[in-house]
């Protein structure tokens, strides 16, 4: 025990950094090292203070021992819009499966959201779920990782135009998008109907960067990719009906919204191009069918990132977060009009899960 009582001056000051970097939400590799670390820093705060004899250093040496690892959670900002149903269905959701983690929610209304006081409570992690809170975050140039979830690409890089890679420009936040995995999307395209060959693409400036060549490599398809405007949808959508197999969306709002939305559908069927789709209610409004992720799915993903450290780490290698969890909806009665028969929905979530998790 001599040697812990003979803690150098540098060593010390090297631990009393360390404590100010936990608070300020820098992480090490792993809960361990974390455990290992706090018990010094408690010592080396109170040698600081004044408590520097022998009895006092033996006495914090196993009062820092005797503290419970389970105390040392992570303190997370919680950020959404309380009146929105769809953001409260999923602060409920991931407060659930968190209930018996270390993790600690603390709700904020995203109205009464205040940079410079969360600047001071210093959270180890943050999370928004509102598009403007976001905004706020990205602007006060806070350094304490932050999650931005329930987004999309097209929504998200106009807040940070340097999506899909930011971990030069804003290496601490990270985007947790709803959309799927363009690789994910083929597969499903694949297993439907493996004559499809031509798939038609419109994207705006925002959603552009979804569809990257290396992503199609795999699965040798010919894109037909048009990069226009909402005002001019309207004008295009019979061209790329006509000349796709498919047609494949993307989910941004400029494009597909409540006035274009049955336009291009009915267009679409018209010229039997199956469309592929990004939601439940895209799909039952008449798309062939779609990946999609479900609330609890979402809230799945993420938990598991503010359980494990060391998975949010790993995740930090990347800017953009396409959801790991998912499941395959189809619309039935337009398979039926197009003639077009493949297996259930459970049996191509099943597939379309190994082929990933076998990657």
């Amino acid at each position: 025990m001599e040697f812990l009582l003979k803690i150098p001056s540098k060593a010390l000051n090297f631990i009393v950094a360390a404590r100010t970097k936990l608070r300020a939400g820098y992480h090490f590799k792993s809960e361990w090292w974390i455990a290992v670390i706090t018990p010094l820093v408690l010592i080396a705060t109170r040698i600081r203070a004044g408590h520097n004899n022998k009895r006092t250093r033996t006495a914090l040496l196993f009062l820092a021992l005797a503290t419970p690892i389970s105390g040392l959670g992570q303190n997370v900002a919680l950020i959404y819009d309380e009146s929105s149903r769809y953001q409260r269905g999923f602060v409920e959701t991931l407060s659930s499966q968190l209930s018996t983690t270390a993790v600690h929610l603390k709700h904020i209304n995203s109205v009464s959201l205040s940079t410079d006081a969360l600047k001071k409570d210093l959270p180890d992690i943050i999370i928004s779920l509102n598009d403007q809170s976001s905004r706020q975050l990205i602007v006060s140039k806070l350094q304490t990782t932050t999650f931005h979830a329930l987004t999309t690409l097209s929504r998200s890089r106009h807040i940070a135009p340097c999506l899909p890679d930011c971990l030069t420009v804003l290496p601490n936040h990270l985007f947790f998008v709803l959309d799927q995995p363009v690789a994910r999307q083929l597969s499903l395209i694949k297993l439907i109907n493996p004559a499809i060959k031509n798939i038609g693409l419109i994207v705006t400036e925002h959603s552009s960067p979804y569809w990257l060549p290396q992503q199609i490599k795999p699965h040798a398809y010919s894109i037909n990719k048009y990069i226009t405007e909402a005002k001019s949808i309207r004008y295009q959508i019979d061209t790329i009906s006509q000349s796709s197999d498919a047609i494949l969306a993307v989910a941004d709002t400029d494009i597909y919204n409540a006035s274009t939305l049955s336009q291009i559908l009915l267009t679409s069927y018209r010229y039997k191009t199956p469309v592929i789709g990004f939601s439940s209610g895209f799909i039952k409004a008449g798309a062939l069918s779609g990946t999609i992720s479900t609330l609890q799915q979402l809230a799945q993903h993420l938990a598991e990132c503010l359980r494990l450290l060391e998975s949010a780490d790993a995740e930090k290698k990347r800017s953009l977060i396409y959801p790991k969890y998912f499941k395959v909806v189809s619309n039935r009665g337009v398979a039926k009009s197009l003639n077009l028969h493949f297996p259930s929905d459970q049996k191509l979530t099943s597939i379309l899960s190994g082929n990933e998790t076998t990657r």
